[in-house]
């Protein structure tokens, strides 16, 4: 019986214009460009990686890897097949990551490459050492079960940008143009507020750090509010008014 004939997968090739990103790292005192193109629906399309200041041989070796993985994403291999077959290999270099904001340790520079891949294309927070979330200026820890806030939704991308770079650089705040100028005074207000207290506070330590330099106990007298209070016996005394406290 003839075998019938196998299907060929399609190449999806990129415009000569495409989006994509630059990650600077290092891995194990090895530094790693990872540069990225996408399709214009910001999926992976191609892979770059630039290790400088490694031999010829390994250079090459990389240049090669990544054009093979490239050609795998255009004729169709799930992202997620290269993540789960090169995630966790162990080679040198690895060790400590510099200048990743999700990714801390790996224990090569595949397993470097495929969790930020992951983690800027497949929201794979699983694969990654620092939680994106957790990098938002409002980030208070994790609560989840106390939440009454449905999931957090990914943000809509502009066409100009690339979805890989805004993984953790871009935040949404929904509901802001429903506010109306009362509610915007009552936060102007507690803003204002906030601030007064806080220099209020500074400017009491600053006077009692002076204080205390110039001998005294650092303490405001309840009479006439200096900080000259000096040590009399069990007592303190006023340098300035005379006063004395805590005397039985």
């Amino acid at each position: 019986m003839a075998r019938p004939p196998r299907r060929r997968s399609k190449r999806r090739r990129l415009p000569n214009r495409r989006k994509g990103y630059t990650q600077k790292a290092v891995v194990g005192s090895h530094k790693v460009y990872l540069r990225t193109g996408e399709h214009e629906d910001g999926s992976l399309a191609e892979v770059f990686i630039d290790m400088h200041k490694e031999g010829s041989a390994f250079r090459s070796l990389m240049d090669c890897f990544a054009i093979a993985i490239s050609l795998g994403l255009q004729y169709g291999v799930p992202l997620e097949r290269f993540v789960d077959q090169f995630t966790f290999t162990r080679f040198e270099p690895s060790g400590v990551v510099e200048g990743n904001d999700a990714i801390k340790m790996a224990t090569s520079i595949l397993d470097y490459i495929f969790r930020e891949l992951a983690i800027s294309y497949l929201d794979r927070g699983d694969l990654a050492h620092v939680q994106p979330g957790d990098l938002l200026p409002d980030a208070v820890g994790k609560g989840e079960a106390e939440s009454t806030l449905g999931a957090p939704t990914r943000p809509e991308i502009a066409r100009g940008a690339s979805s890989g770079y805004v993984r953790s650089k871009l935040t949404v705040v929904h509901g802001g143009a429903g506010r109306t100028s009362a509610d915007e005074f009552e936060g102007a207000l507690a803003v204002s507020t906030l601030s007064s207290d806080a220099d209020a506070t500074e400017r009491r330590l600053e006077r009692i750090r002076a204080a205390r330099i110039k001998g005294y106990e650092g303490d405001s007298c309840a009479e006439c509010g200096n900080f000259t209070l000096i040590r009399n016996g069990t007592c303190l005394k006023c340098d300035t008014c005379g006063a004395t406290s805590g005397c039985s």
